[in-house]
């Protein structure tokens, strides 16, 4: 597992950087074929983390089989011939985390941000309402390119655009690159694509009754890589699809994204994986 932060300085394994702007909305609606916008320095205002900060790498060994009642549930509805999950048994992953183990996934603790595990989740908080972006990644074997995956979101006092996101193929030396499916206090969802620190919104802002919305909310977030083709979900119902061909294969994020409050925190646990096959 590898931590990963938005980087795009030269710094350690535990420096940040961030994504460059989007450009105003009028532009990011055509961006699906757009060139990879600039990348931006950190700003003096934001002191980097210490590259001697502590790390926790999860450990190589697979988290304990949890007990049946804290699993996926044992039936699950028969999929739709149509629904681009079809043939998957989804009450019976093929590897599926509750939290219960603290080193399967962790975070910065620092001034910008706090990933870590808290009582059988996982929780991220945003401490400033910016453009960056902190995401905690899981155990290196679990990298695959084709994959169905979801996990369970709860959101604390918000408002407007705070949200959160889900990361598939992440990616690279220092795991900055991945397609990210986020959701917003307002019932809202956007897709973006970060190579190395840049970003191409690939779907903007979109809202769907699909998404519960406002202060405590939960969702159960989907996303499904076959491929050049991608789907995202919204409590097992598709939200959106689309073509994308420069990440093939990588890791998954989780993160807290305040665009109106200030320490933003959200709770993620019951994260569920299905290989595809080839």
């Amino acid at each position: 597992m590898f931590l990963f932060l938005i980087i795009v300085l030269g710094f350690t394994l535990a420096a940040c950087t961030r994504p460059a702007k989007e450009p105003p909305l009028d532009r990011t609606a055509t961006m699906q074929a757009a060139t990879l916008t600039a990348e931006t320095a950190l700003p003096d205002s934001r002191t980097p983390p210490p590259s001697a900060s502590p790390i926790i790498t999860p450990s190589a060994v697979p988290s304990e089989t949890p007990p049946p009642s804290e699993g996926p549930s044992a039936t699950a509805p028969e999929l739709a011939p149509d629904d681009p999950r079809y043939g998957l048994n989804l009450a019976s992953p093929d590897y599926h985390d509750n939290f219960t183990s603290q080193t399967t996934w962790s975070g910065p603790n620092f001034a910008g941000a706090v990933n870590m595990w808290d009582d059988g989740r996982h929780s991220a908080t945003d401490n400033f309402a910016d453009e960056y972006i902190w995401w905690s990644t899981t155990k290196d074997e679990l990298d695959t390119g084709n994959l169905y995956a979801e996990i369970t979101v709860e959101m604390g006092d918000c408002s407007g655009k705070d949200g959160y996101g889900f990361a598939v193929r992440v990616s690279g030396e220092m795991r900055n690159s991945g397609y990210t499916l986020e959701f917003t206090c307002d019932g809202s969802y956007r897709i973006r694509k970060l190579i190395v620190g840049s970003v191409v919104t690939l779907i903007d802002w979109t809202s769907s009754e699909q998404i519960q919305l406002g202060p405590n909310n939960v969702n159960r977030m989907g996303f499904l890589a076959d491929g050049n083709q991608l789907y995202v979900f919204a409590n097992g119902e598709v939200l959106d699809q689309f073509e994308d061909g420069d990440l093939v294969s990588g890791n998954f994020g989780l993160y807290a994204n305040a665009a109106n409050t200030p320490g933003l925190t959200v709770y993620f646990d019951d994260f569920s994986l299905w290989y595809l096959e080839p």
